[in-house]
């Protein structure tokens, strides 16, 4: 990306601000917890520009900044836990995609469950639940999205991606490995998983969420107050979002999906404590999700929860009930 980036800013002065308030962005955080951090510096340099440049950066461009940043995948310690019992046989799958997909498995056979990672995690995060479902009699298998983890990057290039492309790696690796009795979701993978679900690609008895984000354009539009924006940047930014990744953000929203009744029978998951994921979307979710139950927890907020031993256990009875 730098190169090109050089290549437009020797264009036009628009293309230098954007090019310095991208600089700005990068240079912050990985973590969404610290988006004001960041978004504060971004404020304040569309404020300068406005002033001392003739406005240079408008809400436009940095509406494009800010879609390239929330792109930009976490790397925080608690996406990079490696939970796995042992490890697994791994295999880089061709499943027709941009590159190869890395894939482990563990047991050699029995109902078939999918642990699907969620935003910048990857397949050893959620192998928390590994060895309790092969001892069930499961075989099990996770994945590492394209940016994610193992596999190589996407379309979006190193260290970026989008919920699509995850969408699109779950459903490559289903088509080519089979598919699955259960799924356990964490995070953004939760949405993936329904949406993958909806669109028909995928079929499941049991569904389980750990830690879901149930309504990603609520997510949006919170990353956009957090940093600064006014509702007219905001709103351009999510426009800009749906734009880059070929998705709307409609296709996220677990509630809409739930409602439809097509999704299989469904355990969520959630901490009061969750510092990522509002606890209230998802029991408010809940309700609108036919046959669907919520198990509630405090003090595990957004990582924890998936080592902890009565999460794991619910999540094992209810995916081989």
């Amino acid at each position: 990306m730098g190169d090109q980036v050089i290549v437009v800013v020797a264009g036009s002065p628009k293309a230098w601000s954007l090019w310095l308030l991208w600089w700005i962005v990068a240079k912050s955080t990985n973590s969404t917890r610290n988006a004001a951090d960041y978004g504060l510096k971004i404020a304040r340099l569309v404020n300068w520009a406005s002033f001392v440049g003739g406005g240079l950066v408008t809400p436009k461009l940095a509406a494009k900044a800010a879609t390239r940043r929330w792109q930009h995948l976490p790397s925080n310690a608690g996406r990079r836990k490696d939970n796995r019992p042992e490890p697994g046989r791994i295999a880089s799958v061709d499943v027709g995609l941009r590159g190869p997909l890395v894939v482990e498995t563990w047991g050699d056979a029995g109902p078939l469950v999918y642990l699907v990672h969620g935003w910048g995690g990857w397949r050893g995060q959620v192998a928390s639940f590994v060895a309790p479902l092969v001892d069930r009699g499961c075989q099990v298998m996770s994945f590492d999205c394209l940016s994610h983890g193992d596999s190589p990057p996407g379309s979006y290039g190193p260290t970026h991606s989008c919920g699509g492309e995850m969408i699109e790696c779950f459903k490559a690796v289903v088509t080519h490995l089979g598919q699955p009795h259960g799924i356990v979701g964490h995070s953004l993978g939760c949405a993936n998983a329904a949406r993958a679900i909806i669109e028909g690609q995928v079929t499941a008895e049991r569904l389980a969420m750990v830690a879901p984000s149930p309504d990603m354009r609520l997510a949006a539009h919170r990353f956009g107050h957090a940093i600064g924006f006014s509702e007219r940047t905001t709103r351009l930014m999510v426009a800009e979002m749906e734009k880059y990744t070929e998705r709307t953000f409609d296709d996220f929203d677990i509630a809409a999906m739930a409602v439809t009744g097509q999704l299989p029978q469904g355990l969520m998951i959630h901490d009061r404590d969750d510092k990522e994921a509002p606890y209230q979307e998802t029991a408010a979710t809940v309700e609108k999700w036919p046959g669907a139950t919520l198990m509630s927890t405090d003090g595990l907020g957004h990582h924890r929860i998936l080592i902890d031993p009565a999460v794991i256990k619910a999540t094992v009875d209810f995916i081989t009930s």
